[in-house]
């Protein structure tokens, strides 16, 4: 399939199979992280907390960075840490400063920004298309994430730290646009999963210097099951998920299944953590669905339309 069969690709990018299923998994493993997250941080700081999860992660996929290490080419270098500040400090230390200061509903309205930074992100330094329908279920997908998100959102406590609240998970959220567009063309060249272990490990690094902090951790089994999903599920398997999807489906196309992501947090917290689902969550979470589907069939259509296979 070609750029402009796609409407969300770089010129030349032929889009593959797949990338769909690993790019729906890995948000949900995404979503679920809030739910674990917040058992979590009852027993164990934000910062250690962050800290150990990332340092977790790096041990897990180091034995798959050290080999790619030795065929990196030295102009790919500063871009494989670049990503990996991006990805693992970039986006995750302001996401979770920020949310000590900010409403839950106020930061998921701002953290569902992400596609539409892939998108500016994409279009300005990979020249990557994006049709009117692309962008019309953007938009509705969007819609839905204001309607969960309530009233709230928008009239959050205000003060210095709620401003500084919303402009880290903000600044979060361009980090990650640009974590996604800058390690895409790494994971082509070197596969996904060397990619991502090499970025991932880069990205921990400044994550020692609180190795102090966080040994020995005192968590109680359910704790330890947590973290371990955080890090092993949400980082490792999730990174490794999105980064092929990516690669096979393209930025611009797979970054709109994040709109995804707060209705799979919505519903963990519901199952998991008993809380109640509103009218505004199942309307909310209608609409995403439909954005996302109505972004989807546009791209099937076009394919059939050119006799391509599904």
């Amino acid at each position: 399939m070609d750029a402009q069969t796609a409407g969300t690709t770089r010129p030349g990018t032929r889009v593959r199979p797949g990338g769909i299923g690993a790019g729906l998994i890995a948000v949900c493993l995404w979503g679920l992280a809030p739910v674990a997250t917040r058992a979590l941080v009852f027993q164990l700081a934000p910062l250690p907390l962050l800290a150990l999860r990332q340092l977790l992660a790096a041990g897990v996929l180091l034995p798959w960075a050290v080999p790619v290490v030795r065929r990196i080419a030295a102009r790919d270098t500063p871009r494989f840490v670049v990503a990996g500040l991006l990805g693992m400090v970039g986006y995750n230390l302001p996401v979770t400063v920020g949310l000590q200061w900010l409403p839950a509903s106020s930061a998921g309205l701002l953290l569902a920004t992400e596609p539409v930074w892939v998108l500016v992100i994409g279009y300005v330094f990979l020249g990557e298309r994006v049709s009117r329908l692309v962008r019309l279920g953007s938009a509705v997908a969007l819609a839905g994430v204001a309607v969960i998100a309530g009233p709230s959102a928008l009239s959050s406590a205000s003060g210095i730290r709620a401003v500084a609240g919303a402009a880290l998970v903000l600044l979060a959220t361009m980090a990650f646009g640009g974590y996604t567009v800058m390690l895409r063309p790494l994971s082509e060249k070197y596969g996904p999963v060397s990619a991502t272990a090499v970025s991932s490990v880069a990205g921990a690094v400044p994550y020692l210097a609180l190795a102090g902090t966080i040994w020995p951790p005192r968590l109680s089994q359910s704790a330890w099951a947590e973290l371990l999903f955080l890090a092993l599920g949400s980082t490792v398997a999730g990174m490794l998920l999105w980064n092929r999807a990516i690669v096979r489906g393209g930025s611009a196309r797979i970054s709109r299944l994040l709109y995804l992501e707060p209705v799979v947090s919505v519903l963990g917290a519901v199952v998991l953590l008993g809380e109640q689902a509103t009218a505004a969550v199942v309307i909310g979470g209608a609409l995403v669905i439909a954005g996302v589907l109505m972004t989807g069939d546009s791209i099937k259509l076009k394919r059939r339309a050119r006799g391509q296979p599904r």
